[in-house]
């Protein structure tokens, strides 16, 4: 599975996401071709500095198995603390808020056609391509991609963060007529912009953060 393959990524449009769009998985026989793929992303993922507990989650694979494909892969240890838990991380600052925006969106798109942890994958390596230029090229040059950085500290959202935020956010409704999540995809109304954003249902305004600045 080749990872370059969401075209116009900068371009992708809001899309509704559905609830608990990734859960654990199952547990089914996979096939030669299947497994290849998987492990193919499992790779990606070191690469990106996803954390092996995250790598689990989302492959199903043994905690012991990750962690030694992590040593194996990127010559160290994977990286450990506290998982993400707290959806108003994302709203603090307008950077956050384009970039959570974007790859919630990028995620929905990949999941159309891939199981879930390759469409994780594969959306945050267009995030990692897309604000590779937000960087110095040193975190990044000596691994010939933007996507692959020194340090999960080197990406505004972390691959731990991405996870939380796909795995949290929904546009569902609960039988009280409320969001089932507090967060919501916004578009700028300000003339030209139409920029994506994380917001909230209730937040007041009808521009981005740059536009309202």
């Amino acid at each position: 599975m080749s990872p370059g393959l969401l075209n116009d990524a900068n371009t992708a449009q809001a899309a509704k996401v559905p609830g608990d769009s990734l859960r654990s998985p199952k547990k089914l026989k996979r096939t030669k071709t299947e497994l290849a793929a998987m492990y193919q992303c499992v790779r990606l993922m070191v690469q990106m500095n996803a954390r092996a507990c995250v790598i689990t989650q989302l492959t199903g694979l043994p905690s012991l198995e990750v962690r030694d494909l992590w040593q194996q892969i990127a010559g160290r240890s994977s990286p450990s603390g506290q998982q993400p838990n707290d959806l108003n991380w994302y709203l603090k600052t307008p950077t956050r808020r384009y970039h959570s925006a974007l790859i919630v969106q990028l995620y929905v798109r990949a999941l159309r056609t891939m199981p879930e942890y390759a469409a994780l994958t594969h959306a945050y390596y267009h995030y990692g391509r897309i604000t590779g230029s937000m960087v110095s090229r040193g975190v990044w040059q000596e691994r010939g991609d933007p996507a692959f950085r020194a340090s999960e500290k080197d990406y505004e959202i972390s691959f731990a963060r991405a996870h939380f935020i796909c795995k949290s956010y929904s546009d569902e409704l609960l039988s009280t007529g409320q969001r089932k999540c507090t967060l919501k995809i916004k578009r700028c109304q300000k003339g030209e912009c139409g920029g994506m954003y994380m917001s909230t249902e209730n937040e007041a305004g009808r521009y981005c953060p740059l536009c309202t600045g």
